[in-house]
């Protein structure tokens, strides 16, 4: 009995490694001008159902990246706060929040591999 509760537990752990979530940490230095969010490094992550995440390295909070993140956090599938907390000012728009658009590109390649 106990060699079959092992054999399952391995099985469960095996199948978690393989369903891993992709992740590319992307800094301020790759992007220039285009830099989006309040710290130097984030990491872009894809997740289960295309939902793409922003971490913060620094405190491993993570913002919600598109449609599919933020309905995954109103249904209490994940938790993480509003991206608006990590997004620069654009100075060219006042008003305006930096444009995400070149980290969603990314990430999504993470879920396409």
């Amino acid at each position: 009995m106990k060699s079959v509760i092992l054999g399952i537990a391995l099985l469960v752990t095996a199948s978690s490694a393989l369903a891993a979530d992709k992740l590319v940490n992307v800094t301020k230095l790759e992007y220039g001008k285009q830099w989006a969010f309040t710290k130097e490094e984030v990491t872009l992550q894809c997740r289960k159902g295309a939902a793409l995440f922003v971490l913060n390295n620094s405190t491993l909070m993570q913002y919600p990246l598109n449609e599919a993140a933020e309905a995954q956090v109103k249904a209490g599938q994940q938790r993480a706060q509003s991206l608006d907390v990590i997004l620069l000012d654009d100075a060219n728009h006042p008003g305006q929040k930096m444009s995400v658009q070149p980290f969603r590109e990314r990430a999504e390649k993470l879920c396409a591999d």
